[in-house]
């Protein structure tokens, strides 16, 4: 009788198991994951969108906050992307751009930095801040001889 028990009891531990292996994925506890607003944020390649954003200087603002906050904590990636995103709602946006060159800077990338300078400037000569960027401009071009 005790054998029986015995064997029952192993027979509904091995079946157990099993079914607690053939769990599905979802159903297993898995690792928290941090959740990022973007995909520059880990570092992932972004792809470009091809709709054109409507003007919208509020959310120009808002991504350069957000750009800002990801400048701080190192992460330009990000940072690029958010000042990007600004300059797309708000092509005009000097605050943007001059962002956005910076965090190129401190990526490492002074021929983007540069670029976003000139690109600004060409499509925007007449700005009450074009002195100021060329100035920046000439800066960056005397850095990266």
């Amino acid at each position: 009788m005790r054998q029986c028990r015995f064997l029952l009891l192993c027979f509904i531990l091995l079946l157990m198991t099993s079914l607690l292996r053939a769990q599905p994925e979802s159903q297993t506890s898995r690792k928290p994951e941090l959740i990022l607003d973007t995909d520059a944020a880990e570092g992932k390649d972004v792809v470009e969108k091809t709709t054109v954003k409507e003007r919208n200087p509020e959310e120009a603002k808002k991504s350069i906050t957000i750009g800002n906050f990801y400048l701080k904590r190192r992460n330009y990636a990000a940072a690029i992307q958010r000042y990007i995103d600004a300059l797309e709602y708000q092509p005009d946006s000097v605050p943007a751009v001059k962002a956005l060159a910076q965090a190129h800077e401190k990526n490492g990338d002074i021929a983007k930095a540069i670029s976003a300078y000139k690109n600004f400037l060409e499509k925007n000569p007449d700005s009450s801040d074009a002195a100021d960027l060329r100035r920046r401009l000439d800066k960056l071009e005397k850095k990266s001889r």
